[in-house]
């Protein structure tokens, strides 16, 4: 227990370590731009750019962000502390299920003191003195 316990605060370490983070893959573009005579417009021509942007999906929608060219080391480094991020806390979950696991089969008497803490509390909202007495 004490191994898994010394684990997960490594890991809990780690994760406040994390600095800036963006979520979505980076993708560079090349765009044409659909002028007849432009140097684009010729076969096996390559389009304008690259110009740069970040795709991530939230509730089902593609979200799309241009990223200016200085920026795209630094937005690589922000998509690479994200995946990190995404790890050690896949990791931490994972620790904190061996500890949860390993706390099943310790003594009754170690469950029934967690039961009888959790019992105390009420799962329905308290009524104030002001609802009572409305």
């Amino acid at each position: 227990m004490e191994d898994l316990e010394e684990k997960r605060k490594r890991v809990r370490e780690r994760l406040v370590e994390v600095g800036d983070m963006r979520q979505g893959s980076l993708i560079e573009r090349y765009v044409k731009c659909g002028k007849v005579n432009c140097r684009c417009a010729k076969e096996k021509a390559y389009g304008h750019g690259p110009s740069f942007t970040v795709t991530k999906a939230i509730k089902g929608k593609t979200i799309t962000r241009v990223i200016p060219k200085q920026a795209v080391e630094l937005t690589k480094a922000q998509i690479a502390q994200f995946r990190e991020f995404r790890r050690l806390s896949q990791e931490f979950l994972e620790v904190n299920e061996e500890i949860c696991d390993a706390k099943l089969k310790e003594p009754r008497s170690e469950i029934d003191n967690v039961q009888k803490k959790s019992s105390r509390r009420s799962l329905r909202p308290r009524l104030s003195e002001k609802s009572k007495n409305s």
